[in-house]
C-alpha cells in the first residue's frame, strides 16, 4: 500500500479578509490621529496670532511713548500712579504734534492707554490689563515703562526703558558730554 498524503489544516499566511480588516482598522486610527493633529495645529495658530497682534499693539504704543519722552528734559517728566506727564523741549522733533505738554494715562478700571494733549485724546493701546500701566525714573534719568496687554485668556507683559535726550550746555565754550544710560 502506498502511503497516503496528509493534508495540512492550516495555511502558511493570512487570508484576504484578515488583511482587509487590519487595513480598515489602521485607516480609522490614522483618521482620528490626523484630526487630533489638525485640531492642535489650529489652536496653536490661533494662540500665535493673538500673541503677535497683542505684541504688535503694545510695541507700537511703547514706541510712541518713547518718542515723546525722548524729546523731554528729565526735569520736565512727572510720573504718577497710572500716568506720565511730559513737557517736551522747544524745537522737539515730533512733527505731527507741536504741543509741548503730553500725558500718557491709563484711567482707573480702564483697559486702554490714552495720549492726551491740547490736540485731543488718542488711544495708544487697547486691551491693556487693568491697572498694569506704571513707570519710574531712576537716578540716571532713565524712564522705565511697564504694562501688560491682554489677548484672550493670556496676558503679555511689556517693558521698555528710555533715556530722555540731554541737551548739552556749553561750559566755557566746550559742550558737556552726554552720559550714557545704565540698563
Amino acid at each position: 500500500m502506498l502511503p497516503r498524503k496528509q493534508k495540512k489544516d492550516s495555511a502558511g499566511g493570512y487570508s484576504l479578509i484578515e488583511i482587509v480588516l487590519v487595513v480598515v482598522i489602521i485607516t480609522i486610527l490614522a483618521g482620528f490621529s490626523f484630526q487630533a493633529l489638525l485640531s492642535s495645529v489650529s489652536l496653536y495658530a490661533i494662540a500665535a496670532r493673538d500673541y503677535l497682534i497683542a505684541q504688535q499693539e503694545g510695541k507700537i504704543a511703547m514706541e510712541k511713548m518713547v518718542r515723546e519722552i525722548r524729546e523731554a528734559v528729565p526735569s520736565n517728566i512727572v510720573i504718577t500712579s497710572g500716568s506720565i506727564q511730559v513737557t517736551k523741549r522747544t524745537g522737539h522733533g515730533t512733527p505731527l504734534d507741536s504741543n509741548l505738554a503730553v500725558t500718557f494715562v491709563q484711567g482707573n478700571s480702564e483697559t486702554k492707554i490714552v495720549r492726551q494733549s491740547a490736540a485731543g485724546n488718542f488711544t495708544l493701546a487697547n486691551n491693556v490689563v487693568e491697572d498694569s500701566f506704571s513707570a519710574n525714573m531712576d537716578n540716571n534719568d532713565v524712564v522705565t515703562i511697564n504694562f501688560a496687554i491682554e489677548a484672550g485668556e493670556n496676558q503679555y507683559p511689556l517693558r521698555t526703558a528710555v533715556w530722555p535726550r540731554q541737551v548739552p550746555t556749553p561750559i566755557g565754550g566746550i559742550p558737556t558730554p552726554t552720559p550714557t544710560p545704565t540698563p
